[in-house]
């Protein structure tokens, strides 16, 4: 069980470990369990067990009294699936050295977000997804970045209307983690549709961010949304819980300067939530937009009035 889960690659620290001691016995107190019968179903459930405590190191194997149920738990990797798979994403393969300054990820529970992207609805997208264009700027609805030059924030009326959409609201835990693995930063690209996928061009802009990897001078972040479940462990059914990515981030270490923050195409521009869970996020690790090359200043250094540091108006993609 262990060598088909992540603890075959690593143990974590003496907490993590052991509460994978716990979660392991846990296993085979349970291992004749009809839910057991699928092998898969043992290694989804320990990832997740895995997953929870670390989000949350208080979290028990006992609940309410008694052993958790093996049916709820493997019901709940279920829904996890998609947040798992990403975890699996980032032990795979070539591995990142964490940052070198300690700048840790975040974590927020319990808010509410629509879930989708304005961008790819409406008449004209739904058209062009018919010819496999979904991700075409051609929707004059949303106004679309067009210069490698670099682009400052522009509004978008329907953008605002779908962030106020409650139809489109969930539950849901925002998260920013690190990019620890090539792998998971070539699924991220493809995802957003951004420049750490390999690009038939040659690939030259995802060179050039992994060469800042390699030293050590940025590191890589994305912000992700998970809907969550109305209650622990007693949603119904297990439909896979929808995980949607929201921004990719690149800090630069030293600096502790944020460099880029960009949303998924053909936007591109961070929504006005994701803009703020950013800042939360900065100002627990004690992160600047405003410094050299920041994502707010840009390449020209520029200020618009009297506008702050975080005056999403500011906002440039590089």
């Amino acid at each position: 069980v262990a060598g088909g889960t992540r603890l075959g690659k690593e143990l974590g620290s003496p907490a993590e470990e052991a509460f994978a001691s716990e979660a392991l016995a846990w296993c085979c107190r349970f291992a004749d369990a009809p839910e057991f019968e699928d092998e898969r179903s043992i290694g989804s459930a320990i990832e997740w067990l895995l997953s929870q405590h670390a989000t949350d190191p208080s979290f028990s194997m006992v609940l309410g009294g008694n052993p958790r149920a093996p049916k709820n738990v493997v019901a709940a990797a279920r829904r996890a699936a998609g947040s798992l798979e990403l975890q699996r994403l980032q032990t795979t393969g070539l591995r990142f050295s964490p940052n070198p300054t300690g700048v840790k990820g975040f974590i927020k529970k319990g808010v509410m977000a629509p879930f989708g992207e304005p961008s790819r609805e409406g008449s004209l997208a739904s058209v062009m997804k018919l010819f496999g264009r979904e991700n075409s700027p051609l929707d004059d609805e949303v106004y679309v970045p067009n210069s490698w030059q670099g682009d400052e924030y522009e509004p978008c009326a329907k953008e605002k209307a779908f962030l106020k959409d409650t139809t489109k609201m969930k539950r849901a835990t925002v998260r920013i983690d690190e990019i620890l693995s090539f792998e998971y930063m070539q699924y991220v690209g493809k995802t957003m549709a951004n420049c750490l996928r390999v690009e038939k061009r040659g690939g030259q802009s995802l060179m050039k961010y992994l060469s800042r990897v390699k030293a050590r001078d940025s590191s890589f972040w994305v912000m992700t949304i998970t809907a969550e479940d109305d209650e622990d462990e007693k949603a119904e059914g297990d439909k896979e819980a929808p995980v949607q990515h929201m921004l990719l981030v690149e800090l630069y270490n030293q600096m502790r300067v944020l460099h880029q923050a960009e949303g998924p195409h053909p936007r591109r521009w961070p929504r006005a939530d994701a803009w703020r869970w950013l800042q939360e996020w900065a100002e627990q690790e004690g992160l600047v937009p405003d410094g050299p090359e920041g994502v707010t200043v840009g390449a020209y250094g520029s200020y618009k009035g009297e506008l702050g540091p975080w005056a999403i108006e500011r906002c440039f993609l590089w």
